[in-house]
């Protein structure tokens, strides 16, 4: 397995197949996280595809020593903007969407980088560039209002 170093000096170095390397590595927690933020497959798949266009020539701008994972991560919550409307999915998947849609951003991609891509708090709190305890706080009332808002649906 090649470290996040590895792929970063053979990128910059442009060696053939690298930066395909990075995509095959992390294109589906790029995709998850613009699926989950935003609603809509094809909208998400656009976005994930203008993350990595953004990537491939920023990485020569990173240290090398930047954990890729995390930095793409950071990198996609900068080109996620507001969500679109849910398109039709089965009934339950589209409840879930549509509250974590109505989530304020911050608390919306705490739970989705936790809940969704299943990261640790220490890694949620790197990515969004936040403390420790502010990580777990939005993660805490994300769920919280996540459970009341599905709770108000389900009445409905």
């Amino acid at each position: 397995m090649t470290t996040s170093a590895e792929l970063i000096r053979a990128c910059r170095e442009g060696v053939p197949g690298a930066f395909g390397q990075v995509i095959e590595a992390h294109k589906d927690e790029v995709y998850t996280l613009c699926l989950r933020a935003i609603g809509d497959a094809l909208v998400a798949e656009n976005v994930a595809e203008r993350v990595f266009l953004t990537a491939h020539q920023d990485i020569v701008k990173i240290d090398a020593n930047t954990n890729l994972g995390q930095w793409l991560l950071q990198l996609t919550l900068h080109h996620v903007t507001d969500p679109v409307e849910v398109g039709e999915v089965d009934s339950e998947s589209a409840a879930v969407n549509a509250v974590l849609g109505e989530l304020e951003p911050p608390f919306r991609m705490a739970v989705i980088l936790r809940d969704v891509l299943l990261l640790g708090e220490r890694d949620v709190a790197d990515i969004l560039q936040i403390s420790l305890g502010t990580a777990r706080s939005r993660i805490h009332r994300g769920r919280l209002t996540m459970a009341r808002n599905l709770v108000a649906k389900v009445g409905e």
